[in-house]
């Protein structure tokens, strides 16, 4: 193994692995220092294997009304082991391709746990327990973050859980309370509701979904509600009142407490950058991906900036969220007017001809037109929320997005629809 790099990565997380990769097709010589699994969170305990889960109890539930479509099933039921060997499966086979494309691109990957010395040099505790002491021209910080738990309780994995426990197979608990109201504890009281457990929701703030359009969020609760899931807001979550198991996820904090970074993704240390949940406001994986193709930019002699604003999300509820830009609160407190465009789904030929006809489109733009925000809540949304992503991001107005007409019949149409409501044009709905 060479000693001499271009460009070292602490951590093979989405930050981590994707600037390698940049950095390589870029000509340079780059060592992916990873303790674990490459992957990182998002890949073997966050985004994928959640995802893998919701689309098994997603099928359940859809299953159970086949009746409706004028299918006859008898007897279905849902087997939580082979739900969590399918996820196992997926995990095990999207690790070994991100191995095989750093391997492609002549990425040496070092399995261990990897410190920055100083200025060029990073000292590496191997697997097998070696000490390796590398240099390189620049270096990449992209360790990520780690679940927080509440004062005074530690994760014991017993009564107190975090969301990688939650991933694995055991006997399904009967109850299952879940601290935290965000985007994880939804996810989790939708898988666990659908197993069968019954789940009560606590959250400090006043509602779930902190952040998200407050009329999404609203719905989103609304249908937890129907799916008898309890949520409580605005208390305290006492662990004395619990009596059964416990997931806690309340946020996430950096591994590396402090750190600091310029729009080029630099910290206070002379060609260290940093990227992922290290330094950004939003611990979104696709953040990390933007900000790994950055940082190897600039590493490697560019001058590449990085702005957090327009940052698409979605959430994997039933159902879906897809959000970019203001909430239609945020936009008010900017703007003294502004326009709204609603869509309902249920008013689209294939909402009805799907049976998905719950949620609507919501699309914000300033009194010139300039849009604000989209905010989408129905059938398909995390999709739908990448065409919303092209139009914010290149400064579309809403004249333009509603000229952009859609494919019928589709979901997309939803979209179309709602921005020619903002300009009190609507087709197929009422402005």
């Amino acid at each position: 193994m060479s000693d001499r790099f271009d460009l070292a990565i602490l951590g093979g997380g989405p930050g981590g692995y994707i600037a390698a990769i940049r950095a390589a097709q870029l000509g340079a010589k780059v060592a992916l220092i990873e303790k674990d699994k490459l992957g990182g969170v998002c890949l073997n305990r966050g985004c994928i294997p959640t995802k893998a889960l919701i689309a098994c109890t997603n099928l359940y539930l859809k299953m159970q009304g086949a009746d409706k479509f004028g299918i006859s099933t008898n007897n279905i039921s849902i087997d939580f082991k082979k739900v969590v060997e399918r996820k196992d499966l997926i995990i095990e086979k999207l690790v070994k391709g991100v191995e095989f494309l750093l391997k492609k691109r002549g990425v040496e990957i070092i399995q261990g746990m990897g410190k920055v010395l100083g200025e060029g040099k990073v000292e590496i505790e191997t697997v097998e327990r070696r000490t390796l002491i590398i240099e390189s021209r620049k270096i990449i910080l992209a360790t990520g973050s780690t679940p927080i738990c509440l004062p005074g309780l530690s994760f014991d994995k017993e009564k107190f859980l975090c969301s990688d426990d939650l991933l694995e197979y055991h006997p399904l608990p009967p109850q299952l309370d879940i601290v935290g109201g965000g985007v994880i504890g939804l996810h989790f009281a939708q898988i666990y509701s659908a197993l069968g457990c019954k789940i009560t929701i606590f959250e400090a703030l006043p509602e779930i979904l902190p952040g998200i359009d407050e009329e999404v969020a609203a719905k989103v609760k609304s249908k937890l509600k129907r799916m008898n899931v309890e949520i409580k807001t605005g208390v305290r979550f006492d662990p004395n009142d619990s009596c059964g198991k416990t997931l806690i996820c309340i946020g996430r904090a950096p591994t590396i407490p402090g750190l600091t970074v310029n729009e080029k993704l630099e910290t206070q240390m002379p060609g260290v950058y940093a990227v992922g949940d290290l330094v950004s406001k939003k611990m979104f994986a696709h953040v990390a991906y933007e900000q790994g193709v950055i940082a190897a930019e600039n590493a490697m002699g560019g001058n590449r900036t990085f702005s957090d604003e327009n940052i698409p999300y979605g959430i994997y509820t039933d159902p879906e969220v897809g959000s970019i830009g203001l909430t239609e609160k945020e936009a008010r407190e900017k703007h003294k007017n502004i326009k709204i465009g609603k869509f309902p789904f249920a008013a689209l030929g294939i909402a009805a001809a799907l049976g998905e006809l719950e949620g609507f489109v919501k699309v914000i733009s300033d009194e010139s037109g300039k849009l604000l925000g989209i905010h989408i809540l129905g059938p398909e949304a995390t999709t739908l929320i990448g065409a919303a992503t092209v139009a914010l991001k290149n400064g579309l107005s809403v004249e333009e997005l509603a000229g952009t007409w859609q494919s019928h019949p589709s979901f997309p149409e939803g979209l179309h629809e709602a921005a020619l409501a903002a300009l009190k044009r609507s087709l197929h709905g009422l402005n």
